[in-house]
């Protein structure tokens, strides 16, 4: 059984355009503060919670629109759930979810998967009066609206259970006795016929002890003889001071979870484990809950009453920002224990979702698995999936799948800086700084990507909505690079970006190769007869350094920080070239000599010795007056459209 889907339409931060989130076994959903994170597990929680107090629906989950200005006489929301049963292929194991459900089945094909979608329709009037009711949802018409449904009786709900952990997590409402707390739901159904008379006995003679005791005898007296006084009935004539029932559920009603050893004492109750501590035994209550259920389905546990439990043929784990409490070594336990509950084919009965701001909790995930919220103008709750290269196989996939992983902050980012590798990570922090921008309160990430697979970054940030810039290398010389550069850029962009104008499909044609021997593209820059091609780019949000790359640009800016002296300012012999150009490079007189002399002290510093040492170093020696007096060209305007671009963006 899984669940395929979720459809919220009212509810929340959900506008009254319905809205899907797709659903993988294991689910993250990320976004910005007050993006609907929370809601989309409150909506499971509505349908399917363990807890009844968090299925009753109330006034505030009724969404309001943030122009309304005047409250209409009805509002409305509904939440559907679609599950599948792809375990029906499933010849070998057998699978309770089936029998469960099977008589509410519904296919859309003949060799369609067998689907049950639950629908739950509530209204409130101006009175705040809130009807509600489950249904199933029989049959649909053209535009996937309930033509026919049946209502859920109460049992089938409790078919499916959702346990909703948020972020602050108390695990004392659920080590209790009481019918809806998961320790007490358990022990209500063990079978004590072995243990009730011995407890009985017990009980009994713990009593009887403790009466003897000669001011307990004093004050029973005194209390017979003052209640005679004042009662003459026939029934209840002899009060007498008891301290232990000896009914075992008495017993029981005193439960607590405990721990050993402790600092200085052998048993620790649960109450004084800090958040953190309190945040795991509360999953760790969900999973025993589950693991209990899941046997005694499968008939591997007799000691519990089946009538009693009444255990859950499926469970979904919802679990909301679980950093924070805990460190992160502690949630890369709690997504593997997550992971091993979702993934056993025996059993096809878990999902769960986790709800996270987290970064570090990405690192090892599948972006597939990753469901990204924010509000859209009218601020309603968008869901977007990550949109990943389509061949699995390909190199593109792999990249990208790996640099995501590598770099999760893009998805918590306002704006992105795409570059090309660690000297971006290091040197553009500095230079915003100077100009007065802080990357990390402007909540800017700088992704060094290598340059290469752009186009599929394009796709990926466009499709989250999230903003991006793109500083690139020029390579004048080096193989492919200038108009090589350009041209690539080009294309994808009438690939990804067909809405922002660059050059038609004639002008592209018509660009230079890499290596022309015609047209120089820094003489072309240069001349006012031709258009700047890189000018043209800025604009729109793609940058150069120029000439060659960001390594280059900063030693020419900067070279007494970098520690050039006149003796390094030689000029290259041919394989000095090489080792900087590459071994195909094409016409190294496209540089002038003063930067061919920098070439011997590019190769020592940035292909020797290591860029982000050589980076940090040299900035460290700079002010803010001298890196703003200095600063590259390209480097600057860049700065400064990040700057006005961060200004017009929300938090």
């Amino acid at each position: 059984m899984k669940l395929q889907f979720v459809r919220i339409c009212g509810f929340q931060s959900f506008g009254v355009e319905p809205e899907i989130v797709d659903l993988s076994d294991l689910t993250f959903l990320i976004g910005p503060n007050g993006s609907g994170k929370t809601a989309t597990l409150q909506a499971l929680c509505r349908l399917f919670s363990f807890d009844p107090n968090q299925r009753r629906l109330r006034k505030s989950d009724f969404f309001v629109p943030h122009n309304e200005t005047q409250a209409p006489d009805l509002r409305a929301l509904w939440i559907e759930a679609e599950f599948t049963f792809p375990e029906l292929s499933d010849d070998e194991n057998e699978h309770p979810t089936i029998p469960t459900h099977f008589g509410h089945m519904r296919l859309d094909t003949p060799d369609g998967v067998p689907r049950v979608r639950y629908r739950l329709d509530a209204t409130i009037g101006i009175d705040d009066e809130i009807e509600q009711s489950l249904v199933y949802v029989l049959d649909v018409d053209e535009d996937d609206a309930p033509v026919d449904t049946a209502p859920v009786p109460r049992d089938e709900r409790n078919f499916i259970q959702v346990h909703y952990l948020p972020a602050r997590r108390d695990p004392a409402d659920h080590i209790a006795y009481g019918a809806n707390a998961l320790l007490g739901r358990l022990l209500r159904a063990v079978n004590w016929t072995e243990q009730r008379e011995t407890i009985q006995q017990l009980t009994t003679g713990i009593s009887q002890s403790l009466t003897q005791n000669e001011s307990v005898l004093s004050l029973s007296a005194g209390l017979t003889k003052t209640w005679k006084e004042l009662h003459k009935g026939q029934f209840f004539t002899q009060p007498s001071v008891t301290f232990m029932a000896n009914e075992i559920e008495s017993l029981l009603r005193h439960l607590s979870v405990s721990f050993s050893p402790g600092h200085g004492e052998q048993l620790v109750d649960f109450s004084r484990l800090s958040d953190g501590q309190k945040s795991m035994l509360y999953l760790s209550l969900v999973l025993s809950s589950q693991a209990v259920g899941r046997a005694v389905l499968h008939g591997n546990d007799d000691s519990f009453d089946v009538e009693k439990l009444r255990p859950a043929v499926f469970t979904i784990v919802a679990l909301e920002e679980p950093e924070n409490s805990l460190s992160p070594h502690y949630l890369g336990r709690i997504v593997s224990s997550l992971k091993a509950l979702v993934s056993d084919p025996k059993f096809a009965d878990a999902q769960a979702l986790i709800a996270t701001h987290a970064p570090s909790m990405l690192r090892r995930v599948e972006p597939t698995s990753i469901r990204y919220l924010r509000l859209d103008e009218s601020r309603c709750t968008v869901v977007t999936k990550i949109e990943m290269p389509p061949d699995t196989k390909g190199e593109a996939h792999k990249f990208v799948r790996e640099a995501v992983q590598a770099y999760p902050e893009v998805y918590f980012s306002r704006l992105v800086i795409l570059g090309e590798g660690d000297s971006e990570e290091i040197v553009l922090p500095r230079l915003l700084a100077a100009k007065g921008l802080l990357v990390d309160e402007a909540a800017i990430t700088i992704a060094p990507l290598g340059g290469r697979h752009v186009n599929h970054f394009w796709k990926l940030l466009t499709g989250l909505k999230i903003p991006y810039i793109t500083l690139l290398d020029l390579d004048v010389s080096r193989f492919g690079g200038g108009w090589g550069r350009i041209k690539y850029v080009a294309a994808q962009m009438k690939k990804q970006r067909p809405s922002d104008v660059y050059l038609t499909d004639d002008e592209l044609q018509t660009l230079p190769a890499w290596n022309s021997p015609t047209y120089k593209i820094l003489q072309v820059e240069k001349d006012p007869s031709y258009k700047s091609y890189i000018a043209n780019l800025e604009p729109l949000g793609v940058f150069f350094s120029a000439p060659m790359d960001l390594d280059f640009s900063m030693i020419k800016a900067y070279p007494d920080a970098y520690g050039l002296s006149a003796d390094d300012l030689v000029v290259p012999k041919l394989p000095q070239v090489k080792s900087v150009l590459g071994d195909s490079h094409h016409d190294r007189l496209q540089y002038s000599l003063t930067d061919r002399k920098l070439f011997v002290a590019y190769h020592k510093l940035f292909k020797l010795d290591s860029k982000p040492k050589s980076h940090i170093e040299a900035l460290s020696k700079l002010t803010d007056a001298q890196l703003l007096a200095a600063m590259p060209k390209s480097l600057g305007r860049m700065a400064d459209f990040v700057i006005a671009k961060v200004e017009g963006l929300s938090e």
